[in-house]
């Protein structure tokens, strides 16, 4: 699922919400194989997240980021 158009309901540095058309689009559903053996359970949730990600990005059109938790600025300066 994916929600376009938030960043309008409440824009950064805005204190109480305003009203805004927002969009929420549906996916397909995402299946799971079983991880291979060589994989930590780190490795398989990892690889499931990078897979809910991405879907998620193609639904709302956000580009993906490759990183987690990390402040703007290093966002900006990863290579």
């Amino acid at each position: 699922m994916a929600l376009t158009g938030t960043e309008r309901l409440q824009p950064v540095g805005r204190r109480l919400p305003r009203y805004h058309r927002i969009t929420v689009e549906f996916g397909m559903p995402l299946h799971w194989a079983q991880p291979p053996p060589e994989m930590s359970p780190a490795q398989a949730r990892r690889a499931a997240t990078d897979k809910i990600v991405q879907t998620v990005g193609a639904l709302s059109g956000q580009e993906y980021a490759e990183v987690y938790g990390a402040t703007p600025e290093a966002v900006a300066h990863h290579p």
